[in-house]
């Protein structure tokens, strides 16, 4: 089974939130002193935000899930890394995926907003399968 995955995740936009949140929150404390800097706030919202657009530029495009465990694709990718590491877990009803290619490694969290309730279901068992099979 292959999901595509949508522009934005949920966890995408949680982290766009909370930085600008964050950012709105240094410059309206420091603003309140008396001789404090203008624009910290700004830089620490710039920088999240850039770190954000990185990481989203690098996200896996689609889910791929079957007897072996769950697989990301990449954009330019030959063939599907393995997601099913050490660090991915089953939370409740989503699916923390941990992926490690070369040099490179990250997460992927999907949540109900992110796929179909059904779609997310045979990820969790695959993801759960492939944990066991990668355990022996």
């Amino acid at each position: 089974m292959t999901l595509e995955l949508p522009a934005r995740l949920f966890a995408d936009r949680l982290a766009l939130g909370l930085a600008i949140a964050g950012a709105v929150a240094i410059e309206a404390m420091l603003a309140r002193h008396p001789g404090g800097p203008a624009g910290p706030g700004l830089a620490a919202g710039a920088a999240l935000l850039l770190w954000q657009w990185r990481r989203l530029r690098d996200r896996p495009r689609a889910v791929v899930a079957g007897a072996a465990g769950v697989a990301l694709w990449f954009h330019g990718s030959p063939e599907p890394v393995p997601a099913t590491g050490p660090g991915a877990r089953v939370l409740g009803r989503s699916v923390l995926l941990h992926w490690r290619s070369g040099r490179r490694s990250g997460t992927l969290w999907l949540t109900p907003a992110d796929l179909p309730r059904e779609a997310l279901r045979a990820l969790r068992v695959c993801c759960v399968a492939g944990r066991a099979s990668s355990a022996r």
